[in-house]
């Protein structure tokens, strides 16, 4: 019997591109990569000195709540017009229906979080982007 794929290296995540280029897209779990139907898990990296907020909009939003945990570099991670710090080891959490945005402050260092999807497909917007692989 073939063992089940329930890990998944970073490297091997599916990947995806968000927010008009502006966000690389890591999928580790979701029901694509390990047949997960309750939640997603993501690693994003915004790049250095950028915004996954289209400029002059208050950001999007999600129909589901979601969860953020920082991994490195740091910035602001603006809810309804609330601004929260990003730095490692803080996480975040989004209320479904609530705009928000991510800016990275750092002129030369990506930022790299870790992003939980309840329930997962939310993911799915950036595989299909094109480009993504």
């Amino acid at each position: 019997m073939a063992k089940r794929k329930l890990a998944v290296p970073l490297d091997e995540a599916l990947r995806g591109i968000g927010h008009e280029g502006r966000v690389d897209v890591r999928v580790l779990i979701n029901e694509d990569t390990v047949g997960a139907k309750a939640f997603s898990l993501l690693v994003n990296t915004v790049k250095a000195a950028d915004s996954c907020a289209v400029e002059g909009s208050q950001g999007h939003k999600h129909e589901t709540e979601h969860g953020l945990y920082c991994l490195s570099g740091k910035g602001r991670y603006i809810i309804s017009g609330e601004e929260y710090e990003l730095r490692p080891n803080v996480a975040v959490f989004v209320p479904a229906g609530e705009y928000h945005y991510i800016i990275n402050d750092s002129p030369t260092e990506e930022l790299t979080y870790i992003i939980f999807y309840v329930p997962g497909g939310e993911e799915k917007e950036f595989l299909n982007h094109k480009g993504a692989h």
